[in-house]
């Protein structure tokens, strides 16, 4: 099969190569750190629980945010709370794996913390309606008086809605929707003020003792049925207590991934977190959706990182459901179309999916029960290089008809493009694979041919279009023949996928040398500008899939770069909205948050960062970052999944930072080499069947960053 024959033992030469390159030799070079430099304006945490049907929201300034998308606007539904004149200081989490969003303002004297979080202990005291369980959210509100005398605070309950409003001042209650109800530990004495959809309601005056601190809460009530609990303040409290238990104890797949840099760290945990929060049950099955509001759905591109990061995570079972809800769309035709019928890619996806998840997994017997259903998705792209032939241009023939491409380009209904060639070239390549491992040798040299004639064919066409940017370097437009006429790194995240996890290109191909210089040239704060929907804005995780094609080409300095650039595009509540602006520029937003592409992205890479299979052969270190080699220093990988089965590794840097210490556990019999890339450039190897520890000098990543 092409391409798979690399030539790796030239990896450690081309990354420290590439540390001249990018400048890392000098003196003076700076040490990245995370610190939310690039952090949006404005973002929306997640504080529901794992698999939850109500996907509950809390913005910036610490509002609960309610029914999406309904009433003419983006929330029809705010619920918050106003203390005086507090100006708001930040935002913060209780902890990476605790979503308990605390908001902090001052006024006068006066110190604030709101703490708004989903009641994980509800006892359903009423019968459960047809409409589902409940669903309460608390805001716990602290105020401290750091002044000499006491203070009357007259704080007020927020309702924003463009549902149907009734203040009930009888029965202490603000009904929403004829349904949900909001209540609060302090009587509610009428209405303030009323501003269109925004009313305040006034709570009763606060007394706060000098140095001390009074607290009370509100509580929206929803869900299928509503259960007005907690009721007084002593159970919210508890309530805040048994939230924290909950979430630490939460069996989700944590532990797995151990690094040094605590804020690396508290992105890779709340990714995780964030990916179950989104997730939803349908059908008996779990749905990995991208997040709680305009991607709450399948997506078959997002999900496809999802679920392996799921699966490389060790939550291979729970991976394994959602891939057969994946599978479940599947036409008669074969094909998948589940975003559109031109979505082409969607069926090089699905492919690559279950093989990467069943070699993962190291199950031959269950990628045989579902070989029949990749047989026809193959099958399906063999008619679309069909349909190519048939149709007005000759542009495309022999490759894909014209199809969406997403990603930033859509809408050129008759426009023949790149993208969806990308995926089902590596489709086709993954399944080809595929056969190879089950012992269908026929199938693999029939598949063979095909794919040989399908990659050629698009080099072809590639060569044909290809043009330079205005810095000489050479790229293929997405659209053929430049039709689009866009900017150069409009819609490129295909050909990374091409590079990686696709593999369609050897390493020493100029091709993706130059484009990945053109997207490099492209770069502001860290990350490739323009290449998404806002052709003026940054596409968060984009970074991911521009970081892996540069690991892949053996630069892995500069993935690990990518990696910080990628994290300090993170709200501070450790979250990622799709695309943003440029910082200092007119925000515009675009797409979901939390999004958790994103937060899948971000574990890959960082997993890959440390431990990326090549063909046959492990390699460790390729992109561990000089940040991560500090004295004492000690980075952990437990039970991650890779095709040889789970790596448990660590690297544990001396008291004086002068050698670390690789350790590795055995592999499977099919590793035919554990690669270790060293820091001088150098790499090492241990015997996959027996595993082994091996030393090394640290100094020299002090003597090249510091």
């Amino acid at each position: 099969m092409k391409n798979t024959n690399h030539n790796w033992a030239v990896l450690g030469i081309l990354a420290a190569a590439s540390l001249s390159l990018l400048g890392g030799s000098a003196a003076g070079a700076k040490t990245q750190k995370v610190d939310f430099n690039y952090s949006p304006p404005e973002w929306q945490t997640a504080i529901c629980l794992p698999d939850d049907p109500y996907k509950s929201l809390v913005d910036r300034s610490g509002e609960l945010l309610y029914q999406y998308n309904q009433g003419g606007r983006e929330f029809a539904t705010r619920v918050g709370v106003k203390v005086g004149d507090a100006v708001w200081q930040k935002q913060e989490l209780v902890s990476p794996r605790v979503p308990v969003v605390r908001t902090l303002s001052a006024a006068d004297g006066l110190e604030i913390v709101e703490e708004a979080f989903a009641v994980t202990d509800l006892q359903q005291t009423k019968a459960i309606t047809k409409g589902g369980p409940s669903r309460n959210d608390l805001i716990l509100v602290r105020v401290k008086n750091n002044g000499k005398t006491e203070r009357k605070i007259h704080p007020q309950l927020i309702v924003n809605t463009k549902m149907a409003f009734k203040f009930q001042p009888d029965v202490q209650c603000v009904t929403i929707n004829d349904h949900e109800q909001v209540t609060s530990s302090l009587k509610m004495t009428g209405v303030a003020e009323e501003n269109e959809s925004r009313r305040a309601i006034q709570l009763e005056t606060l007394s706060v003792p000098a140095g001390k601190s009074a607290t009370f809460f509100v509580l929206y009530s929803g869900g299928g049925s509503v259960v007005v609990e907690p009721a007084t303040l002593k159970e919210a409290q508890a309530c805040r207590d048994h939230a924290v238990a909950y979430w630490e104890k939460a069996p989700l797949p944590f532990g797995h991934i151990q690094v040094p840099d605590t804020g690396i760290q508290a992105l890779v945990d709340s990714s995780i977190r964030n990916i179950w929060q989104a997730r939803e049950i349908k059908n008996g099955l779990p749905a990995f959706q991208v997040g709680p509001t305009v991607y709450r759905g399948l997506w078959i591109v997002d999900g496809s990182f999802i679920l392996e990061t799921a699966t490389l995570l060790g939550a291979g079972k729970e991976a394994r459901a959602g891939i057969e809800y994946e599978l479940s769309q599947q036409r008669p035709s074969g094909a998948f179309e589940v975003l559109n019928p031109k979505f082409y890619k969607e069926n090089g996806l699905v492919i690559w999916t279950c093989v990467r998840h069943a070699m993962l997994t190291q199950d031959k017997a269950w990628l045989e029960s579902v070989w029949p259903k990749l047989e026809k998705i193959a099958d399906y792209i063999k008619v679309l290089r069909q349909r190519s032939l048939e149709n007005d241009t000759p542009l495309d023939d022999g490759i894909n008809p014209p199809g969406e491409l997403d990603g930033g380009m859509n809408g050129r209904e008759n426009c023949p493009e790149f993208s969806n060639v990308h995926w089902n070239l590596s489709g086709l390549r993954a399944f080809i694979q595929a056969a190879h491992w089950l012992g269908k040798e026929d199938k693999a040299a029939l598949w063979q041919k095909e794919y040989d004639d399908f990659y050629a064919t698009f080099r072809k066409a590639a060569a044909r279009d290809t043009i330079k940017d205005g810095k000489g370097n050479s790229y293929v437009p997405i659209f053929m023949a430049n039709a689009g006429n866009e900017l150069p790194q409009r819609a490129q995240w295909t050909f990374c996928h091409a590079v990686y996890p696709g593999q369609l290109f050897t390493q020493d191909d100029p091709l993706v040398a130059s484009t990945l210089a053109m997207l490099e040239a492209t770069e502001r704060q860290g990350m490739v500008y323009g290449t998404g929907w806002d052709a003026t804005g940054i596409w968060t995780y984009f970074a991911s899939f521009y970081g892996h094609a540069w690991l892949w080409q053996g630069n892995g300095r500069k993935a690990a770069q990518t990696l910080y650039a990628f994290a300090n595009h993170a709200a501070p509540t450790l979250v990622w909205r799709e695309e943003q602006s440029l910082k200092g520029e007119s925000f515009k937003k675009i797409g979901d948050m939390p999004h958790n592409w994103a937060s899948a992205e971000f574990i890959r890479l960082t997993i890959h960062l440390l431990a990326l299979d090549r063909g046959n052969e492990l390699h460790l270190l390729e992109g561990f970052p000089r940040e991560w080699a500090g004295p004492g220093m000690l980075t952990c990988l437990s039970g991650v999944a890779t095709p040889f089965g789970p790596l448990n590794m660590t690297v544990q840097a001396d008291k004086k930072g002068k050698t670390a210490k690789l350790s590795v556990k055995p592999l499977a019999a099919n590793c035919k080499a554990i690669v270790v890339h060293l820091p001088d450039g150098s790499t090492k190897r241990i015997s996959p069947k027996q595993g082994g520890k091996i030393s090394f000098p640290i100094a020299v990543v002090s003597r090249i960053y510091d």
